[in-house]
């Protein structure tokens, strides 16, 4: 079948490689095509061997070529028609252009406006902050590693500040934010009307290898990215944190991305949650693990997590991995944002996801509202649910070290709980009742038969963290100090 006029674009990187930012759908004739090099397989003629690209000194500015072929032939065996498209938030099936087919449900659709014109440019009167190239030695990948910081305006090491941690594309690096949706430009603007934070973001390169170059097969270098768990947590936080003035709480510690690294911060956050609080995946891709793997005790998940937020373009081919997890979270119900745009899988998306992220990330009291105007949720209500999950302590007491591990959870709108104490090689179970938390005091009671005797013991302390300061009194027997840590 001989076709005239096709015309694609195609991104070439600076690499010479095919980005993950495709999404135009190749088109010759009828026939959709998602890679070029599909469409170069069902010409009879490489048409592509007679161009030849010359690499500029400037390596770090993407290419947009626009080719039109005069004639070609189709090679029936290779092309695979896609089905046509359904009007657009139809709830129909559509061609996903990258990615694959897209289902709009009823729930697909934007919590939030489009940002302000302007939102990611600079203006006049607005106080810059500081981007900085640092190098630190990774002992995961045995090199010294590169990645990019942003400091607010203003940072002094006489603060601690919040950090996000901002992971790239498949096709990226760490310049990759920098370079196409100038999140320091988005933060200044926000920083400076007070509708975001001073926070320092953290932009690594989250291919773990030695070779860390988005170049040649850039789908062979997946499993890098996985990897990357160990270097983030083990070389990038630390060196940040030894760098910076930080505040070291999980609580001020967020991770986010954009398609395989909004994976990775899914992956890498909800499997984590004793290091960050805060999770944010912009358009997550193939590399997302399942969500039953992911969260593997519901309310533990509950309790840790500070913000979850999920965001989608409903021109995405990808947003099937975006909406197998909303409809996980959405069944037991976990609290999450869940915000779809309009757009597909590119720049335009991830800048507006930023912006909106950036609003409620690190603020417990506030954040940005919904377009419905609702305040967005930036944390778990049933009182209580701070507590809810496993915690361990050991206790000296007059009849020799009693061990326990507590069990919190929330049950129809009440937080009750049991306790295990081991004495001596033998085991009490106990029930746990009016439990109750006021900003960071804690307060519970025990009801423990003991040798025949029914015993209320009373607790009272202070949460911070992973721990619980608490002042543990039996009766007018006897009144004990100790330290209760959150189980891993």
């Amino acid at each position: 079948m001989r076709m005239l006029l096709a015309t694609f674009l195609i991104f070439v990187c600076c690499q010479n490689a095919y980005s993950e930012d495709v999404t135009e759908v190749l088109m010759l004739g009828d026939t959709h095509f998602h890679k070029p090099s599909e469409f170069f397989r069902a010409l009879k003629e490489p048409l592509w061997k007679s161009i030849d690209f010359v690499k500029g000194e400037d390596l770090s500015t993407p290419l947009d070529f626009s080719v039109t072929v005069e004639s070609g032939e189709v090679n029936a065996t290779t092309a695979t028609p896609q089905e046509p498209a359904s009007p657009p938030n139809s709830g129909g099936r559509q061609p996903g252009g990258f990615g694959g087919p897209i289902e709009l449900g009823p729930d697909d659709v934007a919590a939030f406006d489009a940002p302000q014109d302007g939102f990611n440019k600079e203006h006049d009167g607005v106080p810059h902050g500081k981007l900085e190239m640092v190098e630190y030695e990774s002992k995961t990948v045995g090199v010294t590693r590169k990645m990019q910081v942003y400091t607010p305006p203003g940072y002094t090491t006489e603060k601690n500040y919040p950090v996000v941690y901002l992971l790239h594309g498949i096709g990226g690096d760490e310049n990759e934010w920098q370079r196409e949706m100038t999140p320091n430009r988005i933060l200044d603007n926000l920083i400076s009307r007070g509708a975001a934070v001073p926070m320092i973001l953290v932009m690594p390169n989250g291919r773990a290898q030695k070779d860390d170059r988005a170049r040649g097969n850039i789908f062979a270098s997946a499993p890098a990215f996985a990897v990357f768990e160990r270097d983030l947590l083990d070389d990038v936080i630390p060196k940040i944190e030894a760098a910076y003035s930080v505040d070291k709480s999980r609580e001020k510690r967020a991770i986010a991305g954009l398609s395989m690294g909004g994976g990775q911060s899914l992956n890498f956050g909800l499997t984590h949650l004793e290091t960050f609080a805060w999770i944010g995946a912009f358009s997550p891709a193939p590399n997302t693990m399942p969500p039953e793997e992911l969260v593997k005790d519901i309310a533990v998940t509950k309790a840790r997590l500070k913000l979850l937020w999920i965001s989608c373009g409903n021109k995405d081919g990808l947003i099937r991995i975006s909406q197998r997890m909303h409809q996980f979270l959405k069944k037991n119900e976990i609290e999450h944002v869940w915000d779809i745009d309009g757009r597909g899988h590119d720049n335009e998306h991830w800048s507006r996801s930023l912006y909106w992220f950036s609003q409620n990330v690190f603020q417990d009291k506030r954040g940005a509202t919904s377009k419905a105007g609702a305040s967005v949720p930036t944390g778990n209500s049933p009182t209580g649910n701070q507590l809810t999950g496993k915690w361990t302590g050991t206790i000296d007491t007059q009849i020799g070290e009693q061990r326990y591990e507590y069990t919190i959870e929330s049950k129809d709108g009440q937080v009750v709980g049991t306790a295990v104490m081991k004495l001596n090689g033998e085991s009490y179970q106990s029930e746990i009742t009016n439990v109750k938390i006021d900003d960071k005091s804690v307060s519970f009671e025990e009801k423990l038969k003991f040798q025949g005797a029914d015993l209320l013991i009373t607790y009272s302390g202070e949460l911070k963290g992973d721990e619980i300061a608490l002042t543990r009194k039996v009766g007018d027997f006897a009144t004990e100090k100790f330290t209760a840590k959150r189980a891993k």
